[in-house]
């Protein structure tokens, strides 16, 4: 009987590894992959391929965004971490000169919403949206070029 559970287990674990092999080897769902990234960043507009571009940068807008919303019956916060992806060091050093302009307006548009925007899924996807416009716009006006090219929450907390 131990001979017999232990040779399940080993042919268990050799399928497991067999599998994992494949789908590495094969890489997976590429398509997939490429439109999930165009719907988050926003790419897809015809610009170079992802084999083109230089490696993405990530850099976190530190501190975190704690900001109080609108809300009429009781005072509302939100705290949000934020990442900003680039793919030049010239963007983050032009942000971190630039980053007192780039959190007064991120923290504009938030202090602009209310509880019933920021609850559901679509509501925290089109926040992101328009903090990426509003970083991009930023820039653009303060060094001409507006360099980043995806946001993500790393942390956001309703309260």
């Amino acid at each position: 009987m131990n001979k017999i559970v232990i040779i399940g287990v080993a042919a268990v674990l050799l399928l497991a590894i067999a599998g994992g092999a494949a789908f590495f080897f094969l890489g997976g769902s590429s398509d997939q992959t490429m439109v999930e990234g165009e719907a988050a960043t926003g790419e897809g507009t015809g610009e170079a391929s992802e084999a083109e571009l230089d490696p993405p940068i990530y850099h976190g807008l530190d501190p975190d965004f704690v900001i109080a919303f609108q809300n009429p019956k009781t005072v509302r916060f939100v705290k949000a971490s934020l990442e900003v992806m680039v793919r030049d060091d010239d963007v983050i050093d032009a942000l971190k000169l630039h980053m007192p302009a780039v959190r007064d307006a991120i923290i504009m548009l938030f202090s602009a919403k209310t509880e019933d925007d920021l609850l559901p899924q679509e509501g925290k996807e089109k926040l992101r949206a328009e903090i990426l416009k509003t970083i991009r716009d930023t820039l653009e006006e303060l060094t001409g070029s507006p360099g980043v090219e995806a946001v993500y929450f790393s942390n956001f907390v309703m309260q």
